[in-house]
């Protein structure tokens, strides 16, 4: 089969250019370069080929619709597609990228079928039975329709990062087609008793109705071979835009020893005002979207409400979906920061974008890391040389920890192997019967359990090791052996 005789039948059946470039398998920028494609492969170049027109008495000549992509491709289509998407409020999103997402009808589908089946009339043993004879609409789509896009509205294609705009189209014969598809089915695929009903759908069409499984006897039978010119094109249904992910990370210092993680609520009330999810999140994320309500906030690990987080800080991460800002410059982020700190409760530092593959680094943090840790203790006599000594473990240990009864709602219940790297006492000059510990441990390591035991649940503690009870009065985290996200110079 010559591609001047394909491209010759393709004409007669009023296939359009790009169509006709489609079932010669042209690629990438060929179909920008529409004329140097068809000379290199010995075609004859038309520029209005395929485009038959119609004329009613009486009435202005007019182009008719393609059979086989019914003028998706058309300029007509691109400028009405342009303009639907300029009618939107794209203009709200600052984001460089865009992806197009585009929900075509089955029609088009079933006149992908049609013509495949009306060249294998054609050229016999020259198209394949079960290997699609053109380059795939969706295909085509993001060859010939994506790269105008951008073009026209400057922006990059971006399938990572961009703003989706999602087209759904739709066509008259739309039911027709299903309506003819169904019977075809019923005739090719007898359902048997009890046998459930498999919905039409386009991957039904691609892994049951090919000329290798359907006859063209058969297929003739219910639908038009090649098919027919159409006068209606395409109609825009709806458009919709959805922004990009966007992640916004820092580390933030809790000072407050009155402060949840999360919002704390008990039996429907709140049990307190604030948390440090709620005062990040209303400083940062109404920069990026607006409903923050679908922010997803993530940090590597947490402290208990009476426990302060000092040092660097603990590093966090906002997943903040349908972002209107993809960006953020170092004057708004110091902005950011200094609106956090008027809280006084939570302080925050190195506020940046970063990437979704670098969210793993919050999961590491979480059960891999060192984590330090100074805990004001009390114990019931006047501490001596001899409890410090006892405290003293430079060298570290092992513990075997059950999961704590005050967590046991939301964890559930399994005895962790924990590794504290070191253990250090010291006495507290102000009153004698405090000691302050400084201990180093694996991330994911219960500080409380661990120094009072509870109840032998946690073996060794700390209260095992000195021989007689203690109790935390107060607890800090200290550092968090994670660096990232990168420090930012001020």
């Amino acid at each position: 089969m010559k591609n001047q005789d394909l491209v010759d039948y393709l004409k007669e059946c009023g296939v359009c250019l790009f169509c006709q470039l489609r079932y010669l398998k042209a690629r990438g920028n060929e179909y920008q370069n529409k004329q140097e494609y068809f000379e290199k492969v010995n075609v004859l170049y038309e520029e209005d080929s395929g485009c038959i027109e119609y004329a009613p008495t009486n009435k202005k000549k007019r182009r008719n619709v393609c059979p086989t992509c019914l003028d998706l491709f058309s300029d007509d289509f691109r400028d009405q597609l342009l303009l639907s998407i300029s009618s939107t409020d794209i203009g709200k999103y600052d984001c460089d990228g865009i992806v197009i997402a585009m929900s075509i009808p089955i029609i088009l589908q079933l006149r992908q079928l049609s013509m495949w089946y009306a060249l294998i009339d054609k050229f016999g043993d020259n198209v394949s039975l079960d290997r699609t004879p053109d380059v795939s609409l969706k295909e085509a789509i993001k060859l010939i329709l994506n790269p105008t896009i951008c073009e026209k509205l400057k922006k990059s294609y971006d399938i990572n990062n961009g703003l989706m705009v999602t087209i759904n189209l739709s066509h008259s014969q739309e039911e027709e087609g299903i309506t003819r598809l169904e019977k075809l089915n019923n005739i090719v695929n007898p359902r048997k008793r009890g046998e459930k009903y498999e919905k039409i759908s386009r991957s039904l069409i691609e892994r049951k109705y090919t000329p290798a499984r359907v006859s063209s006897e058969l297929f003739k039978e219910i639908f038009d071979v090649p098919p027919l010119i159409s006068n209606e094109g395409l109609k825009f249904d709806s458009i919709s835009l959805l922004g990009p992910s966007v992640y916004v990370a820092g580390r933030y210092r809790k000072i407050s020893r009155k402060l949840s993680h999360t919002p704390w609520v008990l039996n429907g009330e709140r049990v307190m005002d604030d948390s440090i999810e709620e005062i990040i999140n209303r400083n940062i994320a109404n920069y990026f979207c607006s409903d923050p309500k679908k922010v997803n906030f993530m940090s590597s690990g947490r402290e208990d409400v009476d426990v302060r987080c000092l040092g660097a800080g603990r590093p966090f991460v906002l997943e903040i979906p349908n972002a209107l800002q993809s960006s953020l410059n170092s004057e708004k982020a110091r902005q950011m920061e200094d609106n956090i700190d008027k809280s006084q409760k939570v302080s925050v530092r190195d506020i940046q974008m970063v990437k979704r593959e670098d969210l793993s680094h919050i999961k590491m943090g979480e059960e891999h890391k060192r984590k330090c840790y100074r805990a004001l203790c009390q114990i019931g006599s006047v501490a001596t040389i001899d409890m410090l000594r006892k405290l003293d473990l430079q060298q570290g240990f092992e513990i075997q920890q059950k999961t704590p009864i005050r967590v046991l709602h939301r964890r559930p219940l399994h005895t962790r192997p924990r590794t504290v790297y070191s253990l250090k006492a010291s006495v507290c000059q102000q009153n004698k019967c405090l000691i302050i510990l400084d201990i180093v441990t694996q991330a994911g390591t219960y500080i409380k359990e661990l120094v009072h035991g509870e109840f032998g649940r946690t073996i060794p503690s700390v209260a095992s090791l000195l021989g007689q009870p203690i109790d935390i009065v107060a607890l800090d985290v200290m550092e968090i052996d994670l660096d990232w996200p990168p420090s930012i110079s001020v």
